[in-house]
């Protein structure tokens, strides 16, 4: 697979949650791993979340994750269904994967000079 934007660690660590997510949502229709697919969104999770931590390292602007935190609180609810589980990491996955993908390219940008 050829990479989708400038190369690097950021890049290639998006690149990892993109694979991550699509074999979530691969391993959901097929309904016999249901474990399985909640921890590769949650994988999928981890690879968008080194993003937002470069992007606090730069102090870039919030892209909107305060919609983010509320699909991350219902994935941590205790004692919930399996489904409820997986439909959660999957929501906060997609939304974390828009949410580095509008990232990214002000993180390729050179940092500006104090």
């Amino acid at each position: 697979m050829s990479a989708c934007g400038p190369p690097g660690p950021l890049q290639s660590r998006f690149e990892d949650g993109l694979r991550f997510l699509a074999a979530a949502y691969a391993l959901r229709e097929d309904r016999r791993h249901g474990g399985a697919a909640t921890t590769s969104a949650c994988d999928a999770l981890a690879c968008f979340l080194s993003v937002f931590e470069a992007a606090a390292q730069r102090h870039l602007p919030d892209p909107g994750i305060r919609i983010f935190r509320a699909q991350c609180e219902g994935l941590l609810t205790p004692d919930q269904p399996s489904q409820a589980a997986l439909d959660h990491a999957l929501e906060a996955a997609s939304l974390a994967r828009d949410l580095a993908a509008a990232l990214l390219p002000h993180l390729a940008a050179p940092a500006p000079r104090a």
